[in-house]
């Protein structure tokens, strides 16, 4: 099945809806930010701190409807504007916890494979997720590398585009064995692949050393990966505003057994 074929499947997967005026139809840029809104903050941070280049510039903010049966969610869309231009998309999804989670991501993915791009071909998505170190396992151990710096990862899905290629040469490609036991990327993943959309998922590791030094290196690490997917997608990330908004706890990794992984990466 080709990328067109995938998108509208994704879209006719809620048709009935669309057709009632339930699901009102968006319009996404080239570029569309999806940013998970953590316990910790990060989504949050990285929310504010990405901005419309150059100035002056503005946001336009609206909230989307997810209907999903009996519950009534909201997802947060920001749009980057440049006088009358679309820039660039944010679709910011609220903390959830599984199964509204994945049918949620899911109502999300619909609206984009369904939403007017503008210009006409089919947007990137650009997906950010900062992950506890425990919640990365290789060969049933952490993942761990033998560098002070924690490198950054990214997961190409679908057709390549320029944004998606220009992240892959900027970071590094996670070993193909290695498995997510974070609910909110492992769905993302799951459900992105299957639409077959063009995707860049930049994946952060969480730090840890102590706490003081935890919080600088988790910082340091948010502020590469928000400069990384600015600089990707022609806007900007304003690094200020990230000392203010989140405020990371460390978290020590587990020493025991975590289950079985929700999903691997390339299993």
């Amino acid at each position: 099945m080709d990328l067109e074929q995938n998108l509208e499947s994704l879209s006719l997967q809620n048709s009935g809806e669309t057709l009632s005026g339930k699901l009102r139809r968006l319009k996404v840029s080239s570029n569309v930010f999806f940013v998970y809104h953590d316990q910790d903050g990060f989504g949050n941070a990285i929310a504010r701190a990405l901005n419309p280049t150059p100035h002056p510039c503005s946001k336009a903010f609206e909230l989307v409807d997810l209907e999903l049966g009996d519950a009534k969610l909201n997802a947060s869309i920001t749009q980057f504007m440049d006088g009358e231009n679309l820039k660039a998309t944010m679709v910011m999804l609220d903390h959830l916890e599984p199964p509204l989670l994945s049918q949620a991501i899911n109502s999300v993915l619909t609206k984009i494979a369904d939403a007017e791009h503008i210009p006409s071909t089919v947007p990137t998505i650009i997906a950010p997720f900062l992950v506890p170190a425990s919640k990365l396992r290789l060969e049933g151990r952490l993942f761990t590398t033998n560098s002070g710096k924690l490198p950054l990862y990214s997961i190409q899905v679908g057709p390549e585009t320029d944004v998606s290629r220009a992240i892959a040469a900027k970071t590094q490609k996670p070993p193909p064995s290695l498995q997510i036991h974070y609910e909110p990327l492992a769905c993302f993943l799951h459900l992105v692949r299957a639409a077959n959309l063009p995707t860049s998922i930049i994946v952060g590791q969480r730090s840890q050393s102590p706490f003081n030094q935890a919080l600088s290196e988790d910082l340091q690490t948010l502020y590469e990966i928000g400069q990384l997917a600015a600089s990707t997608t022609g806007t900007y990330f304003q690094r200020e505003q990230t000392s203010t908004n989140w405020i990371p706890t460390a978290k020590p990794a587990s020493g025991g057994g975590v289950g079985e992984p929700w999903l691997a990466f390339y299993g």
